[in-house]
This record gives structure tokens, sequence and C-alpha cells, in this order.
């Protein structure tokens, strides 16, 4: 066996006829046997079909033989969707060239690869929620709303509440409504679906104060030109800043 045909085992097929799920969807199937690097769906004549690239051979093979045949846990489906069974074979690519972050397709090892708006927001079917009502599209950018401001809420602040889920790109304060609300960009969806659901309803300091409640927003990539207490682009190396 060949070096070559060892690494190609790296990468595997899934197809599927009937079940067409989010890049995210599919991470969380394939990751519980190992650090998934990239994922890219596609359909072809065959159906619905999605590559899979993990770090090794040998973490494939595991995921192949533990999941070839079988079908998608049914927390991971919608309801109006029956039982979805994987086919699973390999691939002969050896690297995923992943251009954007969308819900077809995600490399995990590139945090700062850009996310393709029309991918996210213009492409996704409505999503229901479990109680039949439609889900806000989700996205790799937070909308924060700050109540019951007793104390100063800068950028630092809010980057030291939210990079505890992951890393904080950019964050963007600013007054509407006479309250004041943030934009906190993530380098994508999964991690802000993390720090949504940890955040909502938390409050920044004891006592009740700068309570946060968070909305996905329908920005994916803020432009921040300032560099204050109110704004800040923190994939821009410090000192480079005017």
């Amino acid at each position: 066996m060949s070096a070559l045909m060892l690494f190609t085992w790296s990468m595997l097929i899934w197809r599927n006829l009937h079940c067409q799920r989010t890049a995210l969807e599919k991470y969380h199937v394939f990751s519980a046997f190992g650090f998934v690097h990239k994922i890219a769906t596609f359909e072809k004549a065959a159906g619905f079909q999605a590559l899979i690239q993990f770090t090794d051979s040998d973490t494939a093979s595991s995921a192949r033989n533990a999941l070839d045949g079988r079908s998608i846990p049914r927390y991971l489906l919608p309801e109006h969707v029956g039982s979805c069974h994987l086919r699973i074979s390999y691939s002969a690519h050896t690297d995923l060239n992943i251009k954007f972050q969308s819900h077809r397709s995600r490399d995990y090892t590139n945090p700062y690869l850009p996310v393709n708006p029309s991918a996210i927001e213009g492409t996704m079917q409505p999503i229901l929620g479990p109680d039949g009502k439609k889900k806000e599209p989700e996205s790799n950018v937070l909308l924060a709303s700050i109540e019951n401001m007793q104390y100063a809420v800068t950028v630092d602040v809010l980057h030291t509440v939210f990079s505890a889920f992951g890393t904080v790109q950019k964050i963007a304060i600013f007054d509407k409504n006479g309250g004041m609300q943030a934009l906190v960009q993530y380098p994508d969806v999964m991690i802000a679906a993390v720090a949504k659901e940890a955040l909502e309803g938390h409050c920044i300091y004891d006592g009740g104060y700068c309570k946060l409640h968070l909305s996905y927003s329908r920005h994916t990539d803020l432009n921040v030109k300032a560099h204050n207490d109110r704004s800040r682009d923190y994939t821009i190396p410090e000192g480079t800043t005017s």
C-alpha cells in the first residue's frame, strides 16, 4: 500500500440521494471521530454528495467503518425529513480547495477565509424550529442589544466576553433607539451559534447589569475603519492602525 493511497483515505465521499444537509450538520456527524479539516457539498447526477477531509487516513477509516450504511441521528434532522442513510467511500482527492465559508462548504483550518454572503443568505431554505416557527438565518455576525446599562461597555469589555467562545474578528458599537447595540464578528457561523446560545440573557456585570440579548445579523463582514473604544478590527495587527 503506497503512501499516496493512504493519504487519499483522509478524504471521504458521502453520497445520499434524499438528504441535503448543511456543512455544519455534517460537521456534527463526522467530528465525533476526529478533527474535520474541510467539508464541501455538491449535487451530481447520482444525487447529493459531500467531501469530508480528516487529518489522516486512520481517522477517515474509523469514520467510514463506523458510519457507512448507518442513519444520521434523528436529532440532527428536521421534523419533516425521514431517515437518512449514509453511503461512504474514499475519494481520490488529497486536499480540498475551499474558497468561501458557507452552508455548503467550510474550511475549519482557516478562520479568516471570507464568508460568501449569497451562499449563507440567498440560497438557504427556511429552517423551522421545534415549535414549527421559522428560525432566523444563522450568521457569523451577532447583533447584541445591551439593557440596564449601569456601567460602561467598550470593545475591550465585549471582546473579553465573546472571545471565550472563539476568535473575535471585529466589533462595532453603536446607539439605536435610545439604547446601545454592538455587532460582533466571528470567523464562522458555528462559533457564533455557540456564543449566541451561551450568552443570551447573560449579564456582563454582577447584579443584572448590562444584560445581553443576541440575534443573528444579516452582515457577514463588518467594515470597521476606526480603532477606538467603540470599534475595533482585531484582524489588523496592533500598531498598524492610525
